[in-house]
């Protein structure tokens, strides 16, 4: 009973630690359901695992074997892959079994002689360093960790988890657990040695992984450099194609009046109305003036209004966004580029009569920009995680919005999806004082 109460207290400590390193997709009633059927199924193999395999090889491995259901709760609870779950366990696990193995040496210092008090004061020691460390990574560790995971490599993550578990069984196997054997001083030098080098190969491989996820941050921002100068060729291309269909409206004006005139002279009003029609409608009239002040939403809209009149979409736009607002231009780039880009994508898959449209309205409240975009759609989605894709032909298309999502986090501020059958809408705002 004891043992039962010492794994608990471990086990919950671990619990909390899953909590702040990765992201619950379920609702803490759930989450803590989930951990009472869990716990209640690990204190159930424990109690037969101490009954038939006591003072048998597996009884050293109890409390691993009967760890590992935890799977099953991370699996449920928590919305990263299963590898980064998987991950994030084990490497716990590794921190926490470090902690016990320097508890024992520090415990060693006071020669109590009495192993059982030995033991509890151990895992008394054990307990209160890894709840110590909760602050620390709630303060400094919590964010990082959550977006380093989050962009990590699926190929990366592969052999990062392997690497975890080795590790973890290695320090299990390797080092008598305190509940069989006092661990003494005798090769001291060899086993901090071989803790420290744990300890900094963990500090490589996270070093690895933030430079990988900052040359592909690097990557994407170029990428939408790229993209911010191409969209302002095209409205500066498209500028000079106003300013040349102005000139040569101007030039025309004169004759087109005189027509008129002489149409309405003749009383024949039918024809005067029809040519004013057929006038009105030409493309010297058409030119899409200044959507909003702010330059780069205005290119990348105008960019993908002329996309959308070139699919016979209707694309509606009311737009309040300053010319200067601390918002990184590449960032709003990302935000409507990939959004607009999405609806046009969705609407593009409508086979059917309906209407395709795509409302965007953004503005300022306060010091947070509000943007809604809705757009008509076939209502087919696949989810996957936390990533939304159209159906089309059997094979899923992307309207992955996680980049989206990404931004708006960064900004300390809101994003949501929701659809019906035929309407697809994207809720956004983003923090900016």
């Amino acid at each position: 009973m004891k043992l039962l109460i010492i794994h608990s207290s471990i086990l919950f400590a671990d619990i909390l630690y899953l909590h702040l390193l990765l992201t619950r997709k379920k609702s803490i009633k759930y989450a803590l359901v989930m951990f009472i059927i869990n716990y209640l199924i690990i204190v159930v193999g424990y109690i037969l695992c101490y009954t038939f395999l006591k003072d048998t090889i597996f009884d050293k491995y109890t409390a691993l074997i009967l760890g590992c259901t935890l799977m099953f709760y991370i699996y449920l609870v928590f919305e990263e892959s299963i590898l980064k779950k998987i991950f994030t366990m084990f490497t716990l696990w590794v921190f926490s079994y470090i902690i016990l193995i320097i508890s024992s040496y520090i415990m060693n210092f006071f020669y109590i002689k009495d192993f059982d008090s030995y033991k509890n004061f151990v895992i008394f020691l054990r307990v209160f360093i890894q709840l110590s460390f909760i602050p620390i990574i709630c303060l400094y560790f919590r964010q990082p960790y959550k977006e380093m995971i989050k962009l990590v490599s699926n190929s990366l993550i592969n052999i990062i988890s392997f690497y975890s578990m080795v590790i973890f069984l290695f320090l299990v196997n390797y080092y008598e657990i305190y509940y069989y054997k006092r661990i003494n001083f005798y090769g001291l030098f060899n086993n901090l040695l071989s803790i420290g080098i744990i300890i900094l190969s963990y500090i490589i491989i996270f070093i690895a992984i933030w430079s990988a996820n900052r040359n592909i941050e690097l990557e994407y921002k170029i990428k939408f450099i790229d993209t911010q100068i191409e969209l302002q060729k095209q409205n500066y291309k498209t500028l000079n194609e106003s300013i040349e269909n102005y000139n040569a409206f101007k030039h025309d004006i004169r004759h087109h009046l005189l027509a008129i005139k002489s149409i309405i002279d003749a009383k024949n009003y039918k024809v005067a109305s029809e040519y004013v029609d057929k006038f009105t409608e030409s493309e010297a009239c058409q030119n899409v003036g200044v959507l909003c002040k702010n330059f780069t939403v205005d290119s990348i809209l105008k960019y993908y209004m002329r996309i959308a009149m070139n699919n016979n979409i209707d694309f509606n736009v009311n737009l309040n966004i300053p010319e200067d607002i601390n918002i990184d231009n590449i960032d709003l780039s990302v935000v409507l580029g990939n959004c607009t880009q999405n609806a046009i994508e969705a609407c593009k898959n409508i086979i059917d009569d309906r209407k395709k449209y795509i409302n965007i309205k953004a503005e300022i409240k306060g010091f947070q920009l509000v943007v809604k975009i809705k757009n008509s759609f076939n209502g087919h989605v696949k989810k996957e995680c936390d990533t939304l894709k159209t159906i089309k032909n059997g094979e899923g298309h992307g309207i992955g919005l996680s980049n989206v999502r990404n931004i708006t986090e960064k900004y300390n501020g809101y994003f949501n999806i929701k659809y019906n059958d035929n309407e697809f809408e994207v809720n956004i705002i983003m923090n900016y004082n």
